[in-house]
């Protein structure tokens, strides 16, 4: 499993470094262009990670230009796309999509649908676990 888990981060990370950015900043981007605005504790539990590793990564796409980080309510930091962000994950997308194709087709469609979905048993379990983890 953890063999599996390198490998397609290792590609993932290649087809992306042409765009300086990395598999993990791709996702956390796309999570925080789909919501709007997505306070940072909802954004670690949403993609199953833990707050100091989510800070370090919104930090380093804050710095690119690519999020901003506003004051929400309470104490709660909110995270947005900027313009600059969107033209990047517009920029990167292809690239992403092109191996998700190919990985696709590597598989199959049944290898691909299993794939699928233990991908979202294992994120589920790791969502329920971490609910728990903070109870």
């Amino acid at each position: 499993m953890r063999k599996a888990t390198r490998t397609l981060d290792r590609l993932y990370d290649a087809a992306l470094a042409p765009h300086g950015i990395t598999t993990t900043q791709f996702a956390l981007m796309r999570n925080i262009e789909r919501a709007g605005a997505i306070v940072l504790n909802q954004l670690a539990t949403l993609l199953v990670m833990d707050r100091t590793s989510l800070y370090r990564t919104i930090r380093a796409i804050e710095e690119a230009g690519w999020v901003s980080i506003t004051d929400g309510p309470g104490k709660a930091r909110l995270a947005q796309i900027t313009d600059a962000g969107r033209a990047m994950l517009r920029a990167a997308e292809p690239d992403w999509e092109d191996l998700q194709a190919r990985i696709h087709g590597r598989l199959g469609e049944d290898g691909w649908a299993r794939l699928m979905e233990m991908s979202g048993a294992i994120i589920a379990l790791g969502q329920t676990a971490g609910r728990e983890a903070r109870a």
